[in-house]
């Protein structure tokens, strides 16, 4: 009896459940449900970096650039695309039905994933045969030197004609960086200081060194002991050169001083009380920031400005004011550290916090997906390099990096062009 009771009571619950079920599907609706209403699969025909967001293998950059993602089925409205990259989302900035544009996430290699879903679409987008695009290239574009670590003080940035990096160690020792991965530097040569603010390579292929004194050093080609080569008018910090080998040179002296090839020399341009923090020559100008140290408060506290250069012998035109970057920035803004050009004319300042760099034409943060302060001297190399000594004050944060851009540097005159 109980075993015949549990039988009937399993058959009635059965149909009880099945009753039950039916009644929950409205009159006007069919079953199972009608996915008439739902979108295709969207389809993928082609996957590229921005050309601006690529190396010269097409190999996109990873968290800094774009992507374009071309097919049909899309949404126009960007929130409704979501596109996956190994499982990392990236951002749609823009779309339309045949095309997205994504900005990456910081996901990289040479097999990456990329999926697409589109709201009221079941399904990925499609690609070939696929529910996703295969094989997607994307890299980091920074890179550390290996063999500076916290153990190592790193002052000064020079490249060479063949992207050798050179800094200065509190061991007064010159360092030869020829390639981020290395952890065994080579001795290029010995100074007698211990720190330099800056260092670059001039026309005779000898390393020019600062230590904010009247005097100009040099090591000469090849390596070697950082002799004194010239005693400037003022007391000088930075320094470039033009395309008559003239030196120009600058700091707290508040002057822009002037070097020609026999060691001649004379004052271009004066800035009363101001320290001059960086210094670079670009398109006929030589382009200065400084910092008031006066006690005139209307004075513009810290800004940019630019002299033209008048002729072969290296003669300046009038201080002519670029930004007022206290009033850009404010008070409690970032102070510019270093500032260079790359070839379109675009001008990167190198900045002691917040940010690292702010490109001035473009009024936007540069890279800060990947780069944190301070930006203490950026250097272009013969390529598509900038390279950037981060010489902050804790030694686990300092740094020399190597950053991938799709374009070059301006000109530099210190050293031979490919």
């Amino acid at each position: 009896m109980p075993k015949t009771l549990l039988k009937y009571s399993l058959l009635f619950l059965a149909f009880a459940l099945i009753y039950a079920a039916c009644e929950k599907i409205p009159e006007n609706k069919i079953w199972p449900v009608d996915t008439s209403n739902d979108k295709e699969q969207p389809v993928i025909t082609k996957v590229y970096p921005d050309p601006s967001s690529m190396d010269d293998d097409s190999v996109a950059f990873a968290a800094v650039g774009y992507i374009y993602i071309e097919g049909q089925g899309f949404s126009a409205t960007p929130e409704e695309n979501r596109v996956f990259f190994n499982g990392e989302r990236g951002d749609v900035v823009s779309a339309s039905p045949t095309k997205l544009k994504v900005k990456l996430p910081n996901v990289v290699g040479d097999s990456i994933k990329v999926h697409v879903s589109v709201k009221g679409a079941l399904l990925f987008a499609k690609y070939k045969t696929l529910d996703y695009y295969f094989p997607f290239r994307a890299k980091s574009v920074v890179k550390s030197y290996k063999a500076i670590d916290k153990f190592i003080d790193a002052s000064g940035l020079a490249v060479d004609k063949d992207d050798n990096v050179y800094v200065l160690t509190t061991a007064k020792k010159i360092l030869k960086l020829t390639d981020p991965d290395s952890t065994l530097p080579e001795e290029y040569g010995t100074s007698i200081f211990i720190t330099t603010p800056c260092m670059r390579f001039g026309p005779d292929g000898s390393l020019y060194l600062t230590r904010g004194t009247k005097s100009i050093y040099k090591v000469p080609p090849g390596g070697g002991k950082a002799k004194r080569w010239v005693s400037a008018p003022s007391y000088v910090s930075f320094l470039d050169f033009d395309e008559n080998q003239n030196l120009y040179a600058g700091g707290k002296g508040g002057e822009i001083d002037i070097i020609h090839p026999d060691k001649s020399k004379m004052t271009g341009a004066t800035y009363t009380d101001y320290y001059i923090s960086s210094l670079r020559v670009y398109n006929g100008y030589v382009y200065i920031s400084a910092e008031y140290r006066g006690d005139d408060s209307t004075q513009i506290q810290q800004g940019i400005w630019k002299n033209k250069i008048l002729d072969a012998n290296g003669n300046l035109g009038a201080n002519e004011l670029v930004v007022n970057w206290t009033d850009l920035m404010g008070k409690e803004g970032p102070n510019i550290l270093s500032i260079t050009f790359d070839e379109d004319g675009e001008m990167y300042i190198g900045l002691d916090k917040e940010n690292a760099v702010y490109l001035l034409n473009k009024k936007e943060y540069w890279y800060s997906e990947v780069l944190v302060p301070p930006a203490t001297v950026l250097t272009w190399g013969n390529g598509k390099y900038l390279y950037i000594n981060k010489h902050a004050e804790l030694p686990d944060d300092r740094q020399i990096l190597r950053v991938e851009l799709s374009k070059k540097g301006a000109i530099y005159y210190g050293r031979p062009q490919n």
